[in-house]
C-alpha cells in the first residue's frame, strides 16, 4: 500500500469532517400552537375538538407543555355535554430531525360545562391524568406541523377517559 495515498486519504478525510456544520438543537425553544380533530369517550360518539397549546424547550429532549382542550361531545343526536380540560405536562422529543416524534405525561382538570346526562357516570369536575404522542414536521426553524393523540382518565370517576386525535400547526421562536 502507498503511504502517500493513505496519508492523503486520511488527511481528506479530516479536512471533510471539518466542514461539517455545526448541530444545533431546540433547547429553550417556545411553541406556540392551536389544533382541530376528534374526541370521543366512554358512551360517546365521535365528537370535534379544538386545543390551544403552549411549550418550553427545557432542553433538546424535554419540553413543558400546557394544553386547553374543548370538546363538543354528542350523544345520539344530541350534543351533550361540552367539556373543557387544562393539562400541564413533560414531553420527551427526539428532535434530530425534521420529523420529531415526541411522548408526554400529563396532569390536569377536566370540566363538564353542562350538567353531565344521568346516564353517563360522569364528574362535573374532576383532576385528569393523561397521555399524549405526537409527531410533528418542521418546515422552517419558525414553523411546524403535526398530529397529536393524546389520552385523559379522570382520577376520581373511573369511568370517564377521554381520546383526542388532532391535527396541529404551530409556529416556534426564541432559539
Amino acid at each position: 500500500m502507498n503511504v502517500a495515498a493513505l496519508l492523503f486519504g486520511v488527511g481528506l478525510s479530516a479536512a471533510l469532517c471539518g466542514l461539517a456544520s455545526p448541530a444545533s438543537a431546540f433547547e429553550r425553544e417556545w411553541h406556540l400552537g392551536a389544533g382541530a380533530g376528534v374526541s370521543s369517550g366512554n358512551g360517546l360518539k365521535l365528537s370535534p375538538a379544538v386545543a390551544a397549546y403552549a411549550a418550553y424547550g427545557l432542553s433538546d429532549v424535554f419540553d413543558a407543555r400546557v394544553e386547553v382542550t374543548a370538546r363538543g361531545y354528542h350523544i345520539g343526536s344530541e350534543q351533550n355535554p361540552n367539556a373543557l380540560s387544562a393539562m400541564a405536562g413533560v414531553a420527551y422529543k427526539v428532535d434530530v430531525l425534521r420529523w420529531v416524534p415526541w411522548a408526554g405525561v400529563y396532569a390536569g382538570y377536566l370540566v363538564f360545562l353542562d350538567e353531565p346526562r344521568p346516564e353517563l357516570s360522569f364528574a362535573r369536575r374532576d383532576l385528569a391524568l393523561g397521555l399524549g404522542l405526537g409527531l410533528d414536521y418542521g418546515f422552517s426553524r419558525n414553523w411546524g406541523a403535526g398530529v397529536t393523540l393524546r389520552f385523559d382518565n379522570s382520577l376520581t370517576s373511573s369511568s370517564t377517559s377521554t381520546f383526542d386525535a388532532l391535527l396541529r400547526a404551530e409556529y416556534r421562536w426564541g432559539w
